[in-house]
């Protein structure tokens, strides 16, 4: 299993299906929905992967208990890993929440909320606050290609 994520038609799917009419009758989209309807992708994605991860590990205590060192658990043939596994869901879950915090954070500020307020909602500074919403790279490239 890979990083999960949104090819091309995904996420013009996601931003259709979360546009609303701006005044004027022009649609926009709404990033914080975008980044929400991904984190909560990645975690609906992952429930399944959580389940078997969770038997790995019971069979790996299990064979622990009975007296198996760390290395046969490890290099044993019938035995999972599951550290690929792990990663694979903890990445996901850090870049998805990561871009639901970034969004939220930038959308807050458009609407008004002072970076002391966004930064004390957040439960961090307020330096953390102000790199979240400072535009990346990234933004800066898609704003001059489309």
């Amino acid at each position: 299993m890979g990083i999960i994520k949104l090819d091309t038609t995904e996420r013009q799917e996601l931003q259709m299906t979360q546009s609303e009419e701006a005044e004027g009758g022009e649609t926009r989209e709404d990033p914080v929905v975008i980044a929400l309807t991904a984190l909560s992708n990645i975690a609906a994605s992952s429930a399944d992967h959580l389940i078997g991860l969770n038997e790995d590990l019971a069979v790996i205590r299990e064979h622990r208990i009975r007296g198996w060192s760390w290395h046969r658990i490890v290099a044993d043939a019938d035995s999972t890993n599951p550290l690929p596994l792990l990663t694979t869901i903890v990445t996901n879950f850090a870049r998805a929440s990561g871009g639901f915090r970034r969004a939220l954070a930038v959308g807050l500020r458009k609407e008004g909320m002072q970076v002391t307020e966004i930064a004390a909602l957040f439960g961090v500074s307020r330096q953390r606050v102000s790199a979240l919403i400072r535009p990346r790279r990234q933004d800066q490239m898609e704003h001059f290609i489309g």
